[in-house]
């Protein structure tokens, strides 16, 4: 603004390419992260479902516990002490064939 009172166009018409350049920057990067997010919800999709189907083989109470250990698993990272577990075990396999045929 105090180039355009002080007429210095030159000076202006820069600022507002800095301006633009800078824009477009964070554009592409609020774009980078919508799609790095739509692709997370769509991934965490899948995985929800395999968890769900590897649940539907069981009944009750052991149901339950293979969706929150496998959920629980998933969430601490600590997939090499889940797999200890029969029964989460099961359910990776299950889920790791489900991801499997929704990527090809």
């Amino acid at each position: 603004e105090d180039a355009r009172l002080m007429n210095d166009m030159n000076s202006m018409k820069q600022s507002y390419l800095k301006l633009y350049d800078l824009n477009r920057d964070l554009i592409n990067g609020y774009n980078i992260r919508c799609n790095n997010h739509a692709e997370l919800l769509s991934c965490l999709k899948i995985v929800n479902q395999g968890i769900q189907k590897a649940g539907r083989l069981r009944v009750g109470r052991p149901k339950t516990q293979v969706v929150t250990s496998c959920r629980e698993a998933i969430k601490t990272e600590r997939y090499r002490e889940a797999l200890q577990n029969n029964r989460v075990r099961q359910c990776f396999r299950v889920l790791l064939a489900i991801i499997t045929e929704q990527l090809l």
